[in-house]
């Protein structure tokens, strides 16, 4: 069966989401001096824990944001939910570095920190380094769509500066929709808005309980970008294909197109 449009995922597909988050954490609590790895590690372990325990849990998480984008989003937008995450993050922040730098004589520190992590996540614009010509090569003979779980201005903040925006006929964001992934209908809305079926389309995405188990309920065929897995597979979720980079995609969409028969919606 061709493929005549591909549905892309965002974070930890084409931009490394992950590695900015964490890097941008050492660079921040480098003012804790030889504490700095201590805090950076406390402020993680404390974001994690304090963002699932958290009242705006539950929202935040059917859409796909973390306490990586907590951290530094500003997530505009209205709505009761939205609304009451923005109210949330200050709190949030200042007790994540008041916590993270208690035993370093931090407090004066807390503000600053918080700051410029806020600032330096910011700057950051960590595109996977062929995330760039594997739209333009898959673009030249396919529609593409970005299907991403988040709030849209974070979402959109993180495409500002990068080119990646302009590969897509359609850009469909969690929050916006009111559906997350890994719900069918976000890939069904994705395939509508460029007017491709579910049998001609892919997904491609690093998560498997999101990006794959949820196209594969919506009808799509799924290739997961597994980055350094351990191989296992989780229960029952089970791509169509299976990549270590964005540059094999071309070779891998070639082999699908030849493979029989098409999988069937869960």
């Amino acid at each position: 069966m061709p493929v005549r449009a591909i549905l892309l995922d965002l974070d930890n597909t084409l931009l490394m989401e992950d590695a900015a988050t964490f890097a941008a954490l050492r660079h921040a609590s480098e003012g804790a001096g030889s504490a700095a790895e201590a805090v950076a590690a406390a402020a993680a372990a404390t974001a994690a824990a304090l963002f699932h325990d958290a009242d705006v849990f539950g929202y935040a998480h059917r859409m796909g944001i973390w306490w990586g984008e907590a951290l530094w989003g500003d997530f505009a937008g209205d709505g009761e939910e939205i609304a009451a995450l923005r109210a949330f993050v200050p709190g949030f922040r200042h007790a994540v570095w008041r916590r993270a730098l208690r035993g370093v004589d931090g407090d004066a520190l807390v503000d600053e920190v918080a700051a410029a992590f806020r600032d330096i996540r910011r700057a950051l614009r960590p595109i996977d380094p062929e995330a760039e010509a594997t739209l333009a090569d898959v673009g030249r003979d396919r529609r593409l769509a970005l299907v991403t779980n988040g709030a849209p201005d974070v979402q959109r903040e993180k495409l500002a500066t990068t080119t990646l925006a302009a590969h897509f006929a359609a850009i469909v964001i969690s929050v916006e929709l009111g559906i997350g992934k890994p719900d069918p209908r976000i890939f069904r809305a994705a395939l509508d808005a460029i007017g491709v079926g579910p049998e001609a389309a892919v997904m491609v995405g690093d998560s498997l309980e999101r990006d794959i188990a949820g196209a594969r309920r919506a009808g799509l065929r799924a290739v997961w970008l597994d980055r350094g897995s351990d191989g296992t597979m989780e229960g029952a979720i089970v791509p169509d294909a299976r990549i270590g980079t964005l540059g094999e995609l071309r070779s891998t969409l070639t082999a699908l197109e030849r493979a029989d028969p098409f999988p069937q919606p869960a």
